[in-house]
């Protein structure tokens, strides 16, 4: 039987809220790649939680809401307008940098730029692209990698960003349909904690005062002056040698730099007040295993180290296709314990039951479904047209692709907001293949996505669309308005990044830019790989398999450990993270989290635990607030400082 829900009044989206948001995601968009990558500020996003969406939030609340409340005639953005700019800010803050633009579209054009007599790369795959796939011709090419303030080609740029654009939303959708699909599951009836919406949530509390209960208590403005004093005086020192700087982060190079020691480098002690707050909203169960996984996998490099067989394993992709495995495990277990979610999902698809209706879905069950569907299958014919030969390879990959987002989102949810990825879908089926039988077309094709959606999640849409409909809860907003809302945000947002990053690169030149990796070695990773296959091809890979049966495996024990026995203290989620580079940075304040948080509630209970909450919320938007207001001054002086280690 269905239980039984209470059904508040759903408050439909303002246009103001949607106004207000649109001026957020153009400002982003503007300024975010000029900030990312010619200044080398402190990035405003590069993880599932923004620091531009925070020190926006913080100034319409703090600014803008005071000065309404004090203005005549005037009201303040009400608790729903501001999620709806939140869940705006957060979608778009991601595209004009590793979430779309940034890596879309150097990969396009680095094909040709970085093609030479030496690799061949011409007459190995070029005539597998259709020419309309990706932009041609040297002076276009050469204008955006070097720059010399050359005119945007934006005739010859169209096509291909049309197209890439068209299979980019079709992917958002997707991403959508399964959001709603997984909606009710995680937030009604397994009633995950979300961290990283608890302090918009927070900020975001209507009050009939000047500030709100959280911004009046004393022990958040404390701790948000930590932050803010720590990160002046060493961005002071940054400008102005003559003022001491303040040391966050260890590095152990110097210490653990001999065998068997070096093995296990990166191996850095950071300080991130963010990070700790965060953490510190995190169950001590999910802290817990991933610092405590991270240091086992360590000990597991040290050990295979010193027994001669942990390069040899770590070379062959052991990690990486462990955590496929993993994954995979893991989402057959979620269809298990969501088994009566689904049941009751499918049963409103199949028998069209008018309750449905009511549950105030961003998407109605059935074309979630349908939409999931046709999302897969157009994905597929996309790549087909691109040249791909296996409608059904290129099916099964986008379906692998959909299962990580599933994980990817799930670990968000569990408070996890810097994911990465070790491994890409596709090279899962090119292990089980093998290049003879993937195909040399289909590698050429599915190159591409490798690159731009599939290899680096830290920015991956989905995770946002599943914390903003848990946002839409606290704003009691009409779901289904705040999709077409994010569209928008989406839309509008693709366009300014398309245009601002383009505009920079052709100005200034993309080999010149800061974090020049994304520049330069990213656009080329994906085809000397290819170039790798088809010049040395290879049968399947039994040895990867048996990687992947071995994650599954372990996945498989540690959720059994942890059903059956309550006395286990590590959660499975810890397993697929330790591999992911963005541990090397946040492990140890995790760590430092965690420990606080164990030490008030041995202490004090849950009681302490709540008392002490205010202060930890207070380090996060300390931290955001005081890196936007020296983002901003990098800016203006062209020379910028990143004290955020992503």
């Amino acid at each position: 039987m269905e239980p039984t829900r209470i059904i508040f009044e759903k408050n439909p989206v303002s246009f103001r809220g949607v106004f207000v948001g649109l001026i957020c995601v153009i400002l982003i968009c503007s300024i975010e790649a000029y900030n990312d990558y010619y200044v080398n500020n402190t990035w405003l996003a590069a993880h599932h939680f923004p620091i531009v969406a925070v020190f926006l939030l913080t100034v319409l609340v703090l600014c803008v809401n005071v000065f309404l409340k004090k203005a005549p005639f005037c009201s303040p953005l009400t608790t729903s307008e501001l999620v709806t700019i939140w869940c705006m800010m957060i979608v778009s803050a991601s595209l004009p940098t590793l979430g779309l633009a940034a890596y879309m579209i150097p990969t396009l054009v680095g094909l040709t730029y970085y093609a030479t007599p030496e690799n061949d790369w011409v007459s190995l795959f070029h005539h597998y692209l259709p020419d309309w796939l990706i932009p041609r011709g040297d002076r276009l090419v050469q204008g955006f990698f070097e720059g010399q303030n050359a005119n945007v080609p934006w005739v010859d740029w169209v096509l291909p960003l049309f197209f890439w654009s068209i299979f980019t939303f079709i992917l958002w959708i997707m991403m959508m349909c399964l959001s709603t699909i997984l909606r009710r599951q995680w937030v009604e009836q397994e009633k995950f904690s979300f961290p990283l919406v608890q302090l918009p949530t927070e900020m975001s509390t209507e009050s009939n005062t000047l500030f709100n209960t959280f911004f009046r208590r004393q022990s958040m403005w404390l701790a948000f002056m930590v932050p803010v004093i720590i990160h002046t005086i060493s961005t002071l020192h940054f400008y102005y040698p003559i003022f001491p700087r303040i040391p966050l982060r260890f590095r152990t190079w110097g210490i653990l730099s001999e065998k068997p020691w070096n093995v296990i480098q990166p191996f850095d002690f950071d300080i991130q007040l963010s990070t700790i707050g965060l953490s510190y909203l995190m169950s001590l169960e999910i802290s817990l295993s991933l610092w405590g996984f991270y240091l086992i996998y360590k000990l597991e490099r040290l050990i295979g180290n010193a027994t001669g067989i942990s390069s040899y394993l770590y070379n062959q992709g052991f990690v990486q296709y462990r955590e496929k495995g993993a994954y995979l495990i893991l989402f057959i277990f979620f269809c298990f314990i969501g088994r009566n979610h689904l049941h009751r999902f499918f049963s409103y698809v199949i028998r069209s039951r008018p309750q449905v209706n009511k549950d105030n879905e961003p998407i109605e069950h059935r074309w979630a479904l349908v939409g999931l569907f046709v999302s897969l299958v157009s994905l597929s014919i996309l790549l087909i047209l691109a040249g791909a030969n296996s409608f059904a390879l290129m099916f099964s990959i986008l379906f692998f692709f959909a299962i990580v987002c599933v994980i990817d989102a799930w670990l968000v949810t569990r408070g996890l907001f810097f994911i990465h990825g070790s491994f890409k879908a596709p090279d899962l089926f090119v292990s089980a293949l093998g290049t003879h039988r993937f195909g040399a077309a289909n590698l050429s094709v599915i190159a591409f996505p490798k690159r731009i959606f599939f290899r680096d999640r830290r920015e991956i849409l989905m995770p946002h669309l599943v914390n903003s409909l848990k946002m839409s809860d606290f704003g009691t907003l009409n779901r289904r308005h705040l999709m077409l809302s994010i569209c928008l945000a989406l839309v509008v947002g693709s366009l300014i990044s398309f245009y601002a990053y383009l505009t920079l690169a052709y100005s200034k030149g993309a080999a010149s830019l800061g974090r020049s990796w994304i520049h330069t070695i990213s656009p080329r990773e994906p085809f000397r790989e290819l170039e790798r296959f088809l010049v040395n091809p290879q049968d399947t890979n039994w040895q990867q398999v048996g990687f992947v049966a071995i994650g599954g495996l372990i996945m498989f024990s540690l959720i059994n450990m942890q059903y059956r026995f309550l006395w286990w203290p590590l959660h499975p989620i810890g397993f697929i993270t330790p591999g992911q580079f963005p541990m090397n940075n946040i492990w140890f304040s995790i760590f430092l989290g965690w420990l606080v948080k164990f030490m008030m509630i041995q202490n004090g209970g849950l009681k302490m635990y709540r008392k002490a909450r205010p202060i930890f919320l207070g380090l996060v938007l300390g931290e955001s607030f005081i890196a936007g207001i020296w983002v901003i001054v990098g800016l203006f002086t062209g020379q910028g400082y990143n004290f955020l280690y992503f």
